[in-house]
C-alpha cells in the first residue's frame, strides 16, 4: 500500500519505509492514498484520499506520541470506509493482503491532491462536525464518501460505488 504524503505531512509518516515501486505521477490505483493535514484547536487532522475511489479517511490528533500507531489507525479507517460498500469482511481482508505493507512514495498526483485539499476545505468550513475526542471521524468520513468527485474524467463518481466495483474485482 502506497501513501503519498505532501511535503508538509511527511514528518507524520517518518515511521514508514520508503517505497521502491516506481510509478507515474498520473497513474491512479486502488492501493494508493494521498495524505495531507490541517490543524484544528492545535490538533492535527489527517485526511487521506484513495487515488482511485476518492474514499476519505479522517484521523484527529496524530502527533509525535501516537504516530507509531498510525498504520493501525489507517487500517481501521480503511476497514470502516470500505464497510459502506460491502458487508463482506473477507473482501476487505483481501484488499489488505493484496495491498501489502504501508510505504511512502513521492509519486505526487496534483489532481488527487486537489481533491484532498477540497475535502480539507469542506472540513474547515464545518469544524463543529469534527469530534476532537474521537480519533476516527466516522460521521465526517461518511459525509465525504457520499460527496461526488471527479478527476481527469468528465463524469462525477461516488467513492462507495467505485469501492464496491473494485472490491468485487479482487
Amino acid at each position: 500500500m502506497i501513501i503519498v504524503p505532501t511535503k508538509k505531512s511527511l514528518p507524520l509518516f517518518s515511521e514508514f519505509p520508503i517505497s521502491t515501486i516506481t510509478s507515474s505521477s498520473t497513474e491512479r490505483f486502488f492501493f494508493s492514498w494521498h495524505a495531507n493535514y490541517f490543524t484544528l484547536d492545535r490538533k492535527k487532522v489527517l485526511v487521506l484520499v484513495n487515488d482511485l475511489s476518492f474514499s476519505p479517511i479522517v484521523l484527529v490528533d496524530i502527533n509525535a506520541k501516537n504516530k507509531q500507531q498510525l498504520s493501525s489507525y489507517i487500517k481501521e479507517g480503511i476497514e470502516h470506509i470500505f464497510s459502506y460498500s460491502t458487508a463482506k469482511q473477507y473482501k476487505i481482508k483481501k484488499y489488505f493482503l493484496k495491498a501489502g505493507r504501508m510505504e511512502i512514495s513521492y509519486a505526487y498526483n496534483r489532481s488527487i491532491s486537489g481533491i484532498n485539499n477540497n475535502m480539507i476545505q469542506m472540513l474547515k468550513s464545518y469544524p463543529e462536525d469534527i469530534d476532537l475526542n474521537s480519533r476516527l471521524q466516522t460521521s465526517v468520513m461518511e459525509f465525504l464518501a457520499k460527496t461526488p468527485y471527479r478527476s481527469m474524467t468528465p463524469e462525477y463518481s461516488f467513492s462507495i460505488d467505485i469501492v464496491k466495483k473494485e472490491l468485487d474485482k479482487l
